[in-house]
């Protein structure tokens, strides 16, 4: 039985955008066959088919993935985030594939690493082992293991 679970506390995963304002839209949904709070050690745990879903300037944002855990400062404000097990994160049109993504709060940054990290956007494929967002910049970077490369396949918008 899958349980439902609203964290108004939890923001970004990986892109890091506080909510404006705190109204229905800017709520972050976490969906998990199995989810826990610990208040004394500060940390939250959601296990099997976890499925977020929050909004981000207006565009929904969707991360998938088998296990996520979220640790918690003694104020309550989220300072980490790591999703592990198949991630796949959809974001305004654009989709990231990885085996695990962790948010450092604190550093305002993600990285999200994997034998094969995958960005696509339309067409467009990006592929290499680690993958990082700054948030503060919001450069993205893909980095490949010293015997592999990064891989891009870039098809040009045709002229209407």
């Amino acid at each position: 039985m899958k349980k439902y679970f609203i964290l108004a506390l939890f923001v970004g995963i990986c892109f890091g955008e506080a909510p404006q304002k705190k109204d229905s839209t800017n709520d972050i949904k976490i969906n998990a066959d199995q989810m826990q709070y610990d208040t004394s050690h500060q940390h939250a745990d959601a296990s099997g088919n976890v499925k977020v879903s929050y909004v981000v300037k207006g565009s929904p944002v969707t991360l998938k993935t088998n296990d996520l855990h979220t640790v918690f400062d003694e104020k309550g404000n989220l300072t980490n985030a790591t999703a592990q097990g198949q991630v796949e994160i959809d974001y305004d049109g654009t989709k990231l594939y990885a085996t695990e993504c962790t948010h450092d709060f604190n550093a305002n940054h993600a990285v999200c690493t994997g034998d094969d990290v995958v960005l696509i956007q339309d067409n467009n494929e990006l592929h290499g082992t680690k993958a990082t967002l700054d948030i503060q910049t919001h450069v993205f970077t893909m980095q490949a293991s010293q015997q592999d490369q990064v891989t891009c396949i870039v098809y040009p918008k045709k002229k209407e």
